[in-house]
């Protein structure tokens, strides 16, 4: 098949691509100044009116994204969450497109997270990939896939798990905010991809956002405790951390695809450690 792979620089873009190459025909587009070494045999594209394929699938990785200390203006996120996608949709109608959206649409809520749980943004973040999400379902044959935290190698620098990582290879020493009981959910990329491939080989009607969440949460502490065993490094407790937790159920995501995580966290992080000490 042909596919295309917008943000294909991103960290889950140059991936999937990479992965995706091996059984199909690949395009990118991305949006950056900078000239970034990729697969010669991906052709890459720096503007929508430039691609001249007609690609069977569009998997829509593209993203302006606040999360941890990066903050984007609601100006630069409707234009990327929002306006771009539309003008995507509207250039292949026939395209089927597999929206890589983000948990983050059902806000906070004291209870597991399901498929059925609703929608409640409460970021402009949030609310952009919502209605992203809406510019998507008026193409009849796409798909939405919500996503909690994405790690892995080339993640980008801002969040818990790369920012835990830098102290423990910096100082041997981690910083823990609170008690460090906040839960979340980390799903690894290769996790990530192998969800993406089954949607698209699903012969099902997929009529419902996809949940992709790993089998289990895990809390700061327990994240920490990780690395630090990892590296032989300390935890140290500072400050307060009054962020809520997060849980997930996505079995219905799992019997549609008939697919799960495997990845467990801590081979997860001693992967992206070894990366990180090259």
């Amino acid at each position: 098949m042909k596919i295309l792979i917008t943000g294909i620089y991103g960290f889950l873009g140059s991936h999937l691509a990479e992965k995706l190459l091996l059984n199909h025909t690949i395009a990118g587009l991305y949006n950056t100044e900078k000239q970034m070494a990729f697969n010669s045999n991906i052709l890459c594209f720096n503007k929508l009116e430039l691609i001249d394929v007609v690609p069977d699938i569009i998997i829509m990785c593209h993203a302006a994204v606040s999360s941890g200390i990066i903050n984007v203006d609601r100006s630069k996120l409707c234009e990327t969450n929002i306006e771009f996608t539309k003008k995507i949709v509207e250039k292949f109608p026939n395209s089927k497109c597999v929206y890589i959206s983000s948990v983050s649409i059902f806000g906070t809520k004291n209870e597991i997270i399901n498929e059925q749980s609703l929608d409640n943004p409460e970021t402009e973040y949030a609310f952009s990939k919502l209605l992203g999400e809406k510019e998507i379902n008026q193409n009849a044959n796409s798909i939405i896939i919500r996503f909690s935290s994405l790690y892995g190698n080339g993640m980008k620098e801002n969040t818990l798990i790369p920012n835990y990582c830098n102290q423990a290879l910096k100082s041997q020493a981690i910083e823990v905010w609170g008690d460090g009981r906040r839960f979340q959910n980390y799903i690894h990329i290769s996790d990530a991809i192998s969800l993406i491939e089954a949607a698209i080989e699903c012969k099902t009607e997929i009529n419902f956002p996809l949940l992709g969440v790993s089998s289990k949460e895990y809390s700061n502490v327990e994240v920490a405790k990780v690395i630090s065993g990892l590296t032989n490094s300390v935890i140290n407790y500072i400050n307060k951390d009054d962020s809520p937790s997060f849980y997930y159920n996505n079995e219905k995501t799992q019997k549609i695809l008939n697919w799960q995580s495997e990845i467990e966290l801590e081979n997860g992080l001693k992967q992206y450690l070894q990366w990180k000490k090259k």
